[in-house]
């Protein structure tokens, strides 16, 4: 299904981080091989919707999740330097931020605990969530999940009526990545991952 931006939308990155350029630690292997470009396409694709040529506003917005790991073996901990030199919970070079684009930082596998994510997406009046990022399985499966629990794009038809106006989540599976794990190959748990949410949003 084509996306379209007829409702204010948020596209929602999740821990694009250089502590995921580890390269035993996450696993041996990463699904999707083309996601750099993918997601670095999608942003850039966003981006420009929000460039509006007659600087009216457009009631989009970009919103990068980053994770701060408390574990410190974690290459996404504060303390963890790559071996190039970067901070390991710094954003990865295609995915950096701009000074207008909200940060917000979780501790644990969904971008809504301990945050500020559900009041954000309800203060801008959010109906449309385009999801992306690391990884599949863990932090992009739970905030999926959890955003469609919570119905942070769902707005009720009348005012303390039971019926609900729902709006959409989508999970952008090209834009998504994981990793090898339990004698699974990356590529499979991908797939795996992406079809387990199939219908459940």
């Amino acid at each position: 299904m084509p996306l379209t931006f007829n409702h204010p939308t948020a596209l929602l990155l999740i821990d694009n981080q250089n502590g995921f350029t580890h390269p035993t630690h996450w696993g041996p292997s990463r699904s999707n091989p083309n996601y750099e470009t993918n997601i670095q396409s999608l942003l850039t694709t966003f981006r420009n919707t929000l460039t509006c040529p007659t600087g009216s506003p457009t009631h989009h917005e970009i919103i990068h999740i980053f994770h701060s790991s408390t574990t410190p073996t974690s290459p996404l901990h504060p303390i963890y330097i790559t071996p190039t030199g970067e901070k390991g919970i710094d954003p990865l070079p295609i995915c950096t931020p701009l000074p207008t684009e909200k940060q917000i930082w979780k501790h644990v596998n969904s971008s809504f605990i301990g945050t500020e994510l559900e009041e954000y997406l309800r203060e801008k009046g959010i109906r449309q969530l385009i999801v992306a990022g690391l990884t599949t399985d863990h932090c992009v499966s739970t905030t999926v999940r959890m955003a469609a629990n919570l119905g942070v794009v769902d707005r009720p038809v009348r005012t303390g009526g039971e019926e609900v106006d729902k709006g959409r989540i989508v999970l952008v599976s090209d834009a998504t990545a994981t990793f090898a794990k339990g004698g699974w190959d990356a590529e499979t748990v991908h797939q795996v991952s992406v079809a387990s949410l199939d219908g459940e949003y």
